[in-house]
C-alpha cells in the first residue's frame, strides 16, 4: 500500500488529462475518497465496490478492466473518463456532492501549484488489497452522508417553521381582516341589491302587514 502526497495526486491528475483548472478539485476529491491510498478498497451496502485513489465503482466494470485500478495513473485516467461522462462534472463522487471535499481544498490547492512530474517518477504499482467493509463508498462517506441527511432535515424543518410564521402573520395582519370585512360587506350589498331588484322586499313587507292585521285586527 502506498500513500501519495497532494503533489503526487496533482501530477497523476494532470497526466490523466484533467484540465489545470480542475486539478485542485481532483486532488481534494481523491483525498476525501481514499486519503491518497493507492489500494483503498471499500464495499458498499448495495454490494458494489470502490477501488483506488478516486474510488472507481464497479458500476463502471468495463472501465475498471482497462487498466490496473490500483495503479495511480490508470486510476486517474478512469476518474477522468467518469468525470467526462458526467458532463465534465464531479457529481458522481459523494464527497463532492456532500461538500466534504472542501475540507481538503487548502492542501489540494498547494499540491496543484507544484504537481509531481510523473514522467520522471514511474507509476507505483502495488497490486491488490483486501476489501474492507464500509457502509458507504469511501473513508469519509458515512460521515458525509450523515451530515448531509441532518442538514437536509434541519432545512426542511426551517421551511416548515417559515411557512407557519407566514400564515400566522398574514392571519393577524390588519390588511387580512380588512379584506375579510370588505368581502362580507360586499356579500351583504349584493344580497340587498338582489332583493331590491327582484321585488322580494315588497313581498316581505306585504306579508308582514297581513300577519299584523291577522293578529291584531289593525290594518297597517
Amino acid at each position: 500500500m502506498a500513500k501519495l502526497s497532494p503533489q503526487d495526486l496533482a501530477g497523476y491528475a494532470l497526466a490523466a488529462g484533467f484540465p489545470p483548472a480542475e486539478i485542485a478539485t481532483a486532488v481534494a476529491v481523491a483525498l476525501g475518497e481514499s486519503g491518497g491510498e493507492t489500494t483503498a478498497t471499500n464495499r458498499n451496502t448495495n454490494g458494489s465496490y470502490d477501488y483506488g485513489l478516486w474510488q472507481i465503482n464497479t458500476v463502471h466494470g468495463p472501465l475498471l478492466n482497462q487498466g490496473d485500478r490500483f495503479n495511480p495513473l490508470d486510476n486517474a485516467k478512469m476518474a477522468f473518463t467518469v468525470w467526462q461522462r458526467a458532463g465534465n462534472k464531479w457529481t458522481p463522487w459523494s464527497v463532492y456532492k456532500s461538500g466534504i471535499y472542501r475540507t481538503f481544498l487548502p492542501q489540494a490547492t498547494l499540491g496543484a501549484a507544484k504537481p509531481t512530474n510523473v514522467t520522471a517518477n514511474p507509476p507505483v504499482v502495488t497490486g491488490s488489497a483486501p476489501a474492507v467493509d464500509d457502509p458507504n463508498s469511501g473513508p469519509v462517506d458515512s460521515v458525509a452522508n450523515s451530515l448531509s441527511g441532518i442538514a437536509s432535515a434541519i432545512g426542511d424543518f426551517g421551511k416548515t417553521l417559515t411557512s407557519i410564521n407566514t400564515f400566522v402573520t398574514n392571519l393577524f395582519s390588519g390588511g387580512t381582516w380588512l379584506r375579510i370585512g370588505a368581502f362580507i360587506m360586499g356579500c351583504i350589498l349584493l344580497l340587498f341589491s338582489f332583493v331590491r331588484l327582484t321585488g322580494t322586499d315588497k313581498a316581505v313587507v306585504s306579508l308582514g302587514k297581513t300577519a299584523i292585521a291577522a293578529r291584531t285586527g289593525v290594518k297597517v
